[in-house]
């Protein structure tokens, strides 16, 4: 399939300036960012941009697609009642299916709002990717399991590794652990070695709360989660480390030290009261962030125009200083740190990277006059302003149509009833 995208501004990468030209896409690459010209390129598809903004496709390198089917039914409540008390219950309930609806559901939003990278950390793997297959977005499958599970934890990353690792250039998995609070010291450090022996990157939640840095410092020795994980190996060959909210200098520098990086969820920490991640000394250290949403029990929306604002925004504040973070490095949180971190070949308008592309809307007022586009991106815009978003060549959301492979209704109503039947089963009252 080859799209030519002409008559529009581009931005290419975050720290480039906005031009004016056409992009080309022939299969699942870019073939051509520049200006328009008459060439041999014979397009199956001429795309008018009418003047709007091409940018690279957002990464999502936090989230649990599939707890969309909890989104409003454990809201303002602490992180350990919301955790243990109405999302755990419920878990205990879900299927297969359940978890593939609500992965189509949740897929449904992230085109709607120009995502087309994202990392799932979640029940059931081979669901979540048939889902992402579908909608042709780029999948990083996280483990999130624990010492709780019920199954054999190492044999099923072992499976999934040999299976996903080298299916496709547009799917990823990495080996991970819910979080050291619920992991075992002979899970951690197995999972550590299965990490040495395959040179895979890991995956984990990590200094999320105050109480979590507080209770492994009691538990473990003395040692922050960091520095626990980083005595077992647990990030020798890099990896990603979801929250870090409450990580300090000393925890920062093992983190840079072994690759790590970090995935700031600000919507999500805010909302459960967590704490704000110290994005401005990861920066200053020479840390790149990456930007997630969370799942959407717990944000309760997956927009990173939000994320991009609060990312630079918090910052602002916690250091009194309006320089603190750009809307420039806000910008790169959520396009090529994302996917370099995850280890995808996308995040940039150039040829030869993924054709991930959003189309937004300059003809908005709240976009206008037009003297910053890109400050304008971070502070400015909401997920209305998505016209377009293409992944790996295909178009999945074009002005209110969704084009993922099942029917909006359809899932509509597979949700509804999944989640009215969860909440039956996990009995609240």
């Amino acid at each position: 399939m080859k799209l030519r995208l002409y008559n529009a501004k581009i931005l290419p990468a975050p720290n480039e300036p906005v031009t004016e030209g056409e992009v080309r896409i022939q299969d699942e690459k870019i073939l051509y960012v520049g200006k328009q010209a008459d060439s041999a390129f014979i397009a199956d598809r001429n795309i008018d941009c009418g003047g709007n903004l091409l940018l690279s496709g957002f990464c999502n390198a936090h989230a649990h697609a599939a707890m969309c089917l909890f989104r409003g039914v454990a809201d303002d409540l602490p992180l350990d009642k919301w955790l243990y008390e109405r999302i755990f219950p419920m878990e205990d309930h879900l299927t297969e299916e359940d978890v593939y609806w609500g992965t189509m559901l949740q897929i449904a939003e992230y085109v709607k709002n120009g995502i087309t990278c994202f990392a799932d950390m979640y029940f059931y793997p081979d669901v979540v990717y048939e889902a992402a297959k579908k909608a042709n977005l780029c999948l990083a499958i996280c483990c999130g399991a624990n010492s709780y599970s019920n199954y054999d934890v190492v044999q099923f990353i072992s499976k999934m590794y040999q299976k996903y690792s080298t299916m496709s250039d547009r799917v990823r998995y990495f080996p991970g652990l819910h979080a050291e609070y619920t992991c075992e010291e002979k899970l951690i450090a197995t999972v550590a070695d299965f990490s040495a022996e395959t040179g895979a990157p890991t995956y984990i939640h990590l200094s999320e709360t105050l109480k979590e840095v507080g209770e492994c410092t009691v538990r473990r020795g003395g040692l922050t989660p960091p520095q626990y994980l980083h005595k077992l190996g647990f990030f020798d060959n890099g990896g990603l480390a979801a929250h870090c909210t409450y990580a300090d200098k000393d925890d920062l520098a093992l983190l840079k030290q072994s690759g790590v990086t970090p995935v700031i969820n600000g919507a999500s920490n805010l909302k459960l009261a967590s704490g704000v991640a110290p994005v401005y000394a990861m920066l200053n250290m020479g840390i790149k962030p990456a930007l997630g949403t969370d799942g959407s029990a717990s944000n309760n929306a997956t927009s990173l125009f939000r994320e991009m604002y609060l990312y630079s925004c918090l910052q602002k504040e916690t250091m009194k200083d309006a320089s603190a973070v750009s809307a420039e490095s806000a910008l790169e949180a959520a396009t090529v740190n994302g996917y370099e971190s995850l280890g995808f070949n996308g995040g940039k308008l150039e040829a030869g990277k993924f054709a991930d592309l959003v189309l937004l809307d300059l003809r908005l007022p709240n976009m206008r006059p037009l003297s910053n586009i890109k400050k304008n991106i971070v502070y400015s815009v909401d997920t209305s302003s998505v016209l377009m978003t293409i992944a790996g060549g295909k178009i999945v959301y074009d002005h209110g149509e969704y084009f993922i492979g099942e029917n909006m209704d359809k899932i509509f109503s597979e949700c509804e009833a999944r989640v009215k039947r969860l909440l039956n089963d996990a009995d609240f009252n």
